[in-house]
């Protein structure tokens, strides 16, 4: 498990957790509740980002988790008309997917492994000059 720790406090519940857990503590229910959680909660997303920040800075000023995440909202939500909004409105321009030189510093960063410099093209495309998913 990757979890983003920005503070001791945050570590030490973090080591208290993992103590209290241990291998083959869960039974078969509870792990198949888990599977079909994740495999609907895959379904719903096209990008798998979990916003933990790893990716930044961008050297060029993206802000690929906002980008990301207003890229799956509108699918997830099936909703892209708020997502391009937020996009268009509440966003510098040098902080969109637009900006991305695809320079994949971000990618060396990444713990999902995502192809980000494939992404903001496909994000911007959809989200800056209204083409569909």
């Amino acid at each position: 498990m990757l979890s983003g720790m920005s503070t001791m406090r945050q570590v030490e519940e973090n080591i208290l957790s993992a103590n209290m857990s241990g291998i083959g503590s869960m039974r078969a229910e509870e792990l198949a509740v888990i599977q079909q959680a994740r495999e609907k909660y895959r379904n719903m997303t096209l990008i798998p980002c979990t916003k933990c920040g790893y990716c930044l800075p961008c050297p060029n000023g993206v802000n690929i988790p906002r980008n990301i995440k207003l890229f799956n909202d509108g699918f997830t939500y099936g909703d892209v008309e708020t997502s391009r909004g937020i996009y268009a409105n509440f966003m510098a321009a040098a902080n969109r997917a637009g900006s991305c030189i695809q320079c994949k510093i971000c990618e060396e960063k990444c713990p999902q492994k995502i192809s980000i410099s494939e992404w903001m093209p496909k994000a911007h495309a959809v989200l800056g000059e209204g083409k569909p998913y």
